[in-house]
């Protein structure tokens, strides 16, 4: 819904969201059915500066095939909770063509997973810990906006860095001759994004999104977008 404020438009709304992801390495390979749902306000200031809020719950459906120790395939579900604060200010060079840089602070708990199983006639067991991520991101976008009687498309480009500020988690293994505790480490990546987004009239929304990362120890190869928005 969109609130006409003094110096600012305030949106605020509930969000449905749906993800299918995959991933890889050397020990273990799987994919990711996310659906999640959540609240939203967005302030825009006539200033170009902007606040977003979100706060969303994640159920995640899991499917994943390990290598070692003869764990194989297994299905599970996990579940995650978010709470993100984005800031930044769009600054116009022309009428149409703009630069932004913006910053973002994230903020989740993410449920565990156990796992118990024999192998070769010996009791194994792995347990992924909870835990809270806290993830900082700083960045710059630039822009183009195309408009008509009641229409504006914008093609955009960004460049990022998203970095851990806290260890992410903590892996307990278990077999017949004891336990071994790997931790979590800290990580960062460069992102690279461009999209297009497309507005009608004043309450209708829409954009598709394509971003990669690198320079991480875990990148996302490819990642698709696709957001609708309908303000009354």
């Amino acid at each position: 819904k969109k609130h006409e404020l003094d110096g600012l438009d305030l949106f605020t709304g509930f969000t449905v969201t749906h993800t299918d992801s995959s991933a890889s390495a050397d020990a273990f390979k799987g994919k990711t059915k996310s659906v999640g749902a959540g609240l939203y306000a967005s302030a825009m200031f006539d200033s170009g500066a902007y606040i977003d809020l979100i706060g969303k719950y994640v159920h995640h459906d899991n499917e994943y095939t390990a290598t070692f120790a003869g764990l194989g395939t297994r299905d599970y579900s996990t579940h995650s909770w978010y709470a993100g604060a984005e800031a930044g200010y769009r600054c116009y060079v022309t009428e149409d063509t703009w630069i932004e840089p913006q910053a973002e602070l994230v903020y989740g708990a993410v449920s565990g997973k156990q796992f118990a199983w024999k192998d070769q006639g010996m009791n194994l067991s792995m347990k992924d810990r909870d835990y809270n991520p806290l993830i900082g991101r700083t960045g710059v976008d630039v822009g183009k906006s195309f408009s008509g009687k009641d229409w504006k498309v914008t093609a955009r480009a960004g460049l990022g860095y998203q970095f851990d500020l806290l260890a992410n988690g903590e892996t307990v293994l278990r077999d017949a001759s004891g336990e071994k505790r790997i931790k979590g480490e800290k990580d960062s990546r460069m992102l690279m994004s461009v999209g297009l987004n497309a507005e009608i009239r004043d309450n209708v929304r829409f954009g598709l999104e394509f971003e990669k990362s690198a320079f991480g120890k875990y990148n996302v190869d490819n990642a698709v977008n696709a957001n609708f928005r309908y303000s009354f």
